[in-house]
C-alpha cells in the first residue's frame, strides 16, 4: 500500500510540474487544463500533437519534451510483469477507463490501449520509434490475454460526426412555399440536402404521387398531399448520382389524373469523417509560405519597383484596382504578423498600394467623390465595363486603409477611409442598400440590381470600432435591415462580382459568398442570439448545398448532370467548393469562405462537424499549395507543359486572383489559431478525425 502511495505522489508531483510548465509556456487553456489532471495526461500530449499539426510550432513541443518522458517514466510505474497497466491506474486516466476488456482481475485494459495511444503519440513527436514499438507490443500483449481493444477516441469520435452529418442531413433548406417562401433553387444543378420543387397543382387532383428514380434506375416512392413537399421521405435511400424526380397527380380513386412537374440532378456525396489526405504541412506554415509567395509575385514586385502596376499586363491585377490591391494590403498585413523579420518590407508595399489606390480615387465634388476605382485599363473586362464603379469596391479599400492605418499609426489612411464611408452614406438608399453599379460621370444607375451589403456593413463596423463614431454603426445597422428583410428572406443571394454581368433575374445566378459572409456578421454582431444562430446555420448548409463538393459529382463514366466542356468534373479536386452559377466550378477563394463560416460556427456553437468540416477543406488547401507556396486559382489539374486537359490550359503563374490568394492565407490563419475546446470534442479526435484510413 505504502508503494502505491509513494507511485501517486510522486505521480501527482509530475503533474504539477506539467501544468506549472505549460502555464509558463504560455500554452493554449486546454494544454493547462489537462495537465492540471492525471487524467488529463493523454489529452495534453495529443493536444500537444494537434497544436504542431495546426501551427507548427516545434518550440512548444521541445519545450515539453522532458515533462512527457517524465510522465511516461511516472506510468511505466504501474506497469506489471507484462509491462500492461494495472487496476491502479484507475487513478492516473479516468477519464479514459472504459471498464475491462477481459477478465484478468489484474490489468486495467482500457487504460493500457490508452497508454499505447498516448505513447504513438509521443513517438510522433519525438520521432522516437522506440515509443511506437512499445505500444505495438502492448497492444499485441494485450490481444494475447484476450482483451478486445475498446472503442478509441478516434473512431468514437468518427461514429458520433458520421451521426450528426445524417441527423442534419434530414433538414430541408428554406423550403419553397412554407410561410410563403419563395423556391428559390429553379436553377440549382446539385443538391445535398432534401429539396422541394415548385411543381404545379393538377386539376382534378387529390394527392400527389412522387417518383424518384436514382442512378441504379430504381424508383423511390412516396405520396403526399400536396405537389411541393420535399424529398424528406425517401432522401436518405437515394444514392448519389443523377436523379430524375416525377410528380403525378392523383384522383380520388388513386389514379394518375396528370403530370405536376419533373426535375433531374445530381445528388453529391455528404461530408465523411476520417476519409480526406491530412494536411502536408501546419496551417501556419502554409498561411506563411503563400504570404511570400504573394510578395514575390512579379506584378507585386513590379508595383514596389514603379510604385504602380503594369497596365499593359492586362491581368486581373491591373484591370480590378480596388479589389486587388485591397487584396494585397491585406496579405502584407498578414505577413508582418507572421513574419516579424519581413514586417517593414510588407508594410512598405502595403503603403504603395494604398498610395496607388488614393492618388485614383475620385475627386472631391464629382457624384462618387472619394471612391477607388473597380476598373482599369482595358485589360479583361475593364474595357467593357469603364467608368462604371462596382459599390462593393470602394468598401473593401476603405477597410483595407482601416487596418493598414492601424498598422502604421499613420492617421491619413484612416482619414481616407472616413471619406469613403462619407460618399457611402449620403448615396444610402431608404431601402439602407446601394446600387450595385453606378456610372461615375453622372452618379446613375447602370441597372436596377441592388447591392447585397456585406462588404459595406464590415467596412463600416471596422470604421466605428476604429473612431467611436456611432454615425457609421447607424449606417451598418441600416444596411443589414437591407438584408434581413430582403436576401435573408428572399433567399436570392445574387452573385455580384465584377467580371459578371448583373442577373437580370432572380435567382439566375445565385452564391454563397455574400450568404456567408452574413452568417459570419450574424454571429459576430448578435453573440448568443438564437435566431441569428439559426440563420446562419441554415446558410451554411445552403452553401454546402449548393456549393461543397466532397466527391467528383459525376461516374466513373464522366457523366454528371450536363457535360461539362469547360473544367468537366472528372478534372475537380475534391474536397473543394464553388463559386457562384455563372461560373460553377471549383475554386480556391470559395474553399477559403466555407473555411471561415465553418470556424464562426464552431466558435458560436461548439458542434465538431463544424470544425472537421473547416479542416477537411483546409487539408486540401495545404495539399494544394505548391513548393513556391501558390495556391492555383481553379482547383483542376494543370499539365507542366501547358497542353490543355480539354479545354483547360494551365493557368500561368502569377495569373491567379490575389484576391482567392489572399482569401486562402486568411482562412489558413484562422485554422492554425482554432485550437481545441471543451465543446464536445476530444482532443485526440480533433487530430485524428479527418486523417484517411
Amino acid at each position: 500500500m505504502n508503494n502505491t502511495v509513494d507511485k501517486m505522489s510522486a505521480f501527482a508531483a509530475c503533474v504539477m510540474g506539467l501544468a506549472l510548465a505549460a502555464a509558463a509556456q504560455e500554452m493554449p487553456e486546454v494544454f493547462r487544463d489537462a495537465a492540471r489532471s492525471p487524467g488529463g495526461v493523454m489529452s495534453f500530449v495529443t493536444a500537444l500533437e494537434d497544436e504542431a499539426f495546426r501551427t507548427g510550432n516545434r518550440t512548444a513541443v521541445e519545450a515539453q519534451r522532458w515533462n512527457v518522458q517524465g510522465m511516461i517514466f511516472q506510468i511505466d510505474r504501474f506497469r506489471d510483469k507484462d509491462l500492461l497497466l494495472t487496476d491502479v491506474a484507475e487513478w492516473l486516466l479516468p477519464s479514459v477507463e472504459r471498464g475491462r476488456a477481459g477478465a484478468d482481475k489484474g490489468v486495467n485494459a482500457a487504460a493500457s490501449y490508452a497508454y499505447a495511444e498516448m505513447l504513438d503519440s509521443a513517438a510522433r513527436l519525438y520521432d522516437r520509434p522506440d515509443l511506437a514499438a512499445r505500444a505495438a507490443s502492448m497492444r499485441e500483449t494485450l490481444q494475447a490475454k484476450g482483451f478486445k481493444p475498446p472503442v478509441s477516441d478516434v473512431s468514437s469520435e468518427r461514429a458520433a460526426l458520421a451521426a450528426r452529418v445524417r441527423e442534419d442531413l434530414t433538414h430541408e433548406i428554406r423550403p419553397g412555399g412554407v410561410d410563403g417562401q419563395a423556391f428559390w433553387n429553379g436553377n440549382a444543378q446539385m443538391f445535398m440536402y432534401p429539396p422541394s420543387f415548385s411543381f404545379q397543382k393538377v386539376k382534378g387532383a387529390a394527392r400527389y404521387r412522387f417518383q424518384v428514380m436514382d442512378d441504379q434506375q430504381y424508383a423511390h416512392t412516396f405520396e403526399a398531399e400536396a405537389p411541393t413537399v420535399s424529398l424528406k421521405p425517401v432522401w436518405e435511400f437515394v444514392p448519389r448520382g443523377l436523379v430524375a424526380v416525377f410528380c403525378f397527380g392523383l384522383d380520388g380513386d388513386g389514379q394518375v389524373c396528370g403530370l405536376a412537374g419533373e426535375r433531374r440532378f445530381w445528388k453529391k456525396a455528404p461530408f465523411e469523417p476520417g476519409v480526406y489526405p491530412r494536411a502536408k504541412r501546419s496551417y501556419a506554415e502554409a498561411q506563411k509560405m503563400l504570404c511570400d509567395y504573394i510578395l514575390n509575385m512579379p506584378e507585386v514586385v513590379g508595383l514596389e519597383r514603379d510604385g504602380r502596376p503594369d497596365l499593359s499586363q492586362k491581368s486581373n491585377f491591373t484591370s480590378y484596382p480596388s479589389k486587388m490591391q485591397s487584396a494585397l494590403i491585406r496579405a502584407m498585413l498578414s505577413l508582418a504578423k507572421v513574419a516579424p523579420e519581413k514586417r517593414e518590407h510588407a508594410l512598405k508595399i502595403a503603403r504603395i498600394s494604398a498610395d496607388y489606390l488614393i492618388g485614383k480615387r475620385q475627386k472631391a465634388g464629382t457624384p462618387l467623390e472619394y471612391f477607388t476605382p473597380t476598373y482599369e485599363g482595358d485589360g479583361q473586362l475593364s474595357g467593357t465595363y469603364s467608368g462604371m464603379h462596382m459599390l462593393i469596391y470602394p468598401a473593401d479599400a476603405g477597410a483595407a486603409f482601416v487596418n493598414l492605418g492601424k498598422a502604421t499609426g499613420e492617421e491619413k489612411y484612416l482619414e481616407a477611409a472616413k471619406r469613403i464611408a462619407e460618399t457611402y452614406i449620403r448615396l444610402q438608399g431608404a431601402d439602407g442598400t446601394w446600387y450595385l453599379k453606378m456610372y461615375e460621370k453622372n452618379g446613375k444607375p447602370v441597372s436596377g440590381n441592388r447591392l447585397v451589403p456585406t462588404s459595406v456593413i464590415n467596412f463600416l463596423e471596422a470604421l466605428y470600432a476604429a473612431t467611436g463614431e456611432t454615425k457609421y454603426r447607424a449606417a451598418a445597422d441600416r444596411a443589414f435591415a437591407f438584408i434581413d428583410d430582403g436576401p435573408l428572406k428572399t433567399w436570392n443571394w445574387e452573385g455580384q462580382f465584377e467580371d459578371i454581368r448583373p442577373a437580370e433575374n432572380r435567382y439566375q445566378n445565385l452564391t454563397k459568398h455574400n450568404a456567408c459572409d452574413t452568417a459570419i456578421y450574424m454571429l459576430k454582431r448578435f453573440p448568443g442570439d438564437r435566431k441569428r444562430l439559426a440563420q446562419a446555420r441554415e446558410i451554411v448548409r445552403y452553401a454546402e448545398d449548393q456549393f461543397v463538393v466532397w466527391r467528383q459529382p459525376c461516374r466513373a463514366d464522366r457523366a454528371g448532370y450536363k457535360r461539362v466542356q469547360t473544367h468537366p468534373y472528372e478534372t475537380w479536386t475534391a474536397p473543394v467548393a464553388l463559386e457562384q452559377y455563372n461560373c460553377y466550378y471549383p475554386i480556391d477563394g470559395s474553399v477559403a469562405k466555407l473555411i471561415r463560416t465553418w470556424l464562426a460556427l464552431w466558435e458560436a456553437e461548439g458542434n465538431p462537424l463544424d470544425l472537421a468540416k473547416a479542416r477537411a477543406l483546409g487539408d486540401a488547401t495545404a495539399n494544394m499549395q505548391e513548393p513556391s507556396g501558390r495556391v492555383r486559382t481553379y482547383w483542376v489539374p494543370e499539365p507542366a507543359d501547358g497542353t490543355p486537359i480539354g479545354k483547360v490550359a494551365r493557368q500561368p503563374d502569377g495569373g491567379d486572383w490575389l484576391g482567392c490568394l489572399q482569401a486562402d492565407e486568411w482562412a489558413l490563419g484562422l485554422l492554425a489559431h482554432s485550437g481545441l475546446s471543451a465543446a464536445g470534442i476530444s482532443p485526440a479526435a480533433a487530430l485524428w478525425y479527418n486523417r484517411a484510413p
